[in-house]
């Protein structure tokens, strides 16, 4: 409160109790109560335009890039079945152009949709082990009734509960050939890593029929949000921000996903559609070409410390994960979020993006769940020895547990992470 007031608001705030002691009549206590309303009213006004100050100094950079933006943003191109356009994974005997039609695609875009990337047996077999964990672990859920799927939360996004899921499937699934063929094209380079990352079960909300009833449960739907992986202000740090990461927890392997820097670059994400994933079934959008005014967005923020944690959601800001890494959320009335598009795909594609591009997902708005599992790659090159042992001994502990171990090729375990040559 200022001072001023302060000073003054007490001072009737004492005059009223010492009144109200000395036994005063009511219409003189009537008229000093008034007093002291007024003096509170005006700190309150006060305070709302202060907040209303710093609010609009934090949105108003973004508003007047949103014009800079609107030159690198365009239209998801579709199929005539409203599935993002997708592009096969270049095989062995891929010739030039069908490499640079991806490549080309992926550099204006910023993003690129890959078919066929998982048979539908695989995804069958990857829904169902989801099924299989959180029957295991929300007790009384059961996939097949929906009057059970109350016991599930939407409070984190559908993601798995754990950082990083080292299960059968899921395993065999970030190892892929396909999976593997599709991260080395769009990186540019054989020697690459993959992530160890989680899944997502965004529950329907709409026409669902519990017992004899159809109802609707919009408390079902996530929250919708836009952000980017990585610190904006750190991006462009010349070298590593965790080489000293030891793997002795879960969490270490989301770490590695939000301290992308960009000499390291490309840097990339992903995500893999288990099941049919249309325009009113909840998941990604993205904004297109993005990455190519990223700096210039990046530059417009101004200080880090304008984008510190804010207890509004409607503020954009930083999500600290410590040694210059995090993420940035932005606000909930940013400008940007008019821009976004969603990304519907077909059960086994892959969608990668440049991890500049500014993304986030939207609620399920139909009866049908949305299974996905997300995806990275990173340049192996960009990893120290020491820190690719520490990753190794932690995958191989984690991987040890998996029958699907042994049949894993090299490129396979290279991928993984398992060895530290390749």
């Amino acid at each position: 409160m200022p001072m001023a007031i302060l000073s003054e608001y007490e001072v009737q705030l004492r005059l009223l109790r010492q009144l109200k002691a000395g036994g005063a009549d009511k219409s003189t206590l009537r008229k000093e109560a008034q007093k002291l309303k007024e003096l509170k009213r005006r700190y309150s006004n006060k305070k709302r335009k202060r907040q209303a100050d710093r609010q609009a100094d934090r949105e108003s950079t973004p508003a007047q890039f949103a014009e800079v933006y609107t030159y690198f943003y365009s239209p998801i191109p579709a199929d005539e079945e409203g599935f993002t356009q997708a592009f096969s994974v270049p095989g062995e005997g891929a010739t030039e152009q069908q490499i640079s039609a991806i490549l080309d695609f992926f550099t204006e875009k910023g993003f690129i949709v890959f078919r066929d990337v998982l048979s539908t047996n695989v995804c069958a077999d990857t829904i169902g082990e989801i099924w299989h964990y959180l029957e295991d672990v929300f007790v009384g859920f059961d996939h097949s009734e929906p009057e059970t799927y109350h016991h599930l939360s939407s409070q984190t996004y559908g993601l798995a509960p754990v950082p990083s899921i080292f299960t059968e499937q899921i395993v065999k699934n970030r190892c892929n050939p396909n999976v593997i063929r599709a991260f080395q094209t769009v990186l540019r380079d054989q020697n690459i890593l993959l992530s160890h990352d989680r899944w997502c079960a965004y529950r329907p909300t709409k026409s669902i029929q519990i017992g004899t009833e159809i109802v609707d449960k919009p408390n079902w739907k996530t929250k919708e949000n836009l952000h980017v992986d990585l610190n904006p202000w750190t991006y462009f740090s010349s070298e590593p921000l965790i080489e000293d990461l030891k793997y002795d927890k879960p969490r270490d392997f989301s770490k590695e996903i939000n301290a992308v820097y960009h000499k390291g670059g490309p840097n990339v994400q992903g995500v893999l559609a288990l099941n049919n994933n249309s325009a009113h079934d909840g998941g990604t959008v993205l904004l297109t070409g993005f990455h190519r005014c990223f700096q210039d967005w990046q530059r417009s923020l101004g200080e880090i410390s304008r984008h510190m944690p804010s207890r509004s959601e409607e503020l954009g800001h930083l999500v600290w994960r410590g040694k210059g890494t995090g993420s940035y959320i932005l606000g909930q009335k940013d400008v940007l979020h008019k821009f976004k598009q969603k990304i519907n795909m077909r059960a086994g594609s892959l969608l990668i993006w440049d991890q500049r591009i500014v993304h986030g997902s939207v609620q399920n708005d139909s009866n049908n769940f949305r299974l996905a599992q997300f995806v990275k790659a990173f340049r192996r090159k960009n990893f120290s020895q020491a820190r690719l042992h520490h990753r190794a001994k932690r995958v191989n502990e984690e991987l040890a547990k998996l029958a699907c171990v042994a049949d894993l090729s090299d490129a396979s375990r290279a991928a993984l992470g398992m060895t530290l040559d390749f």
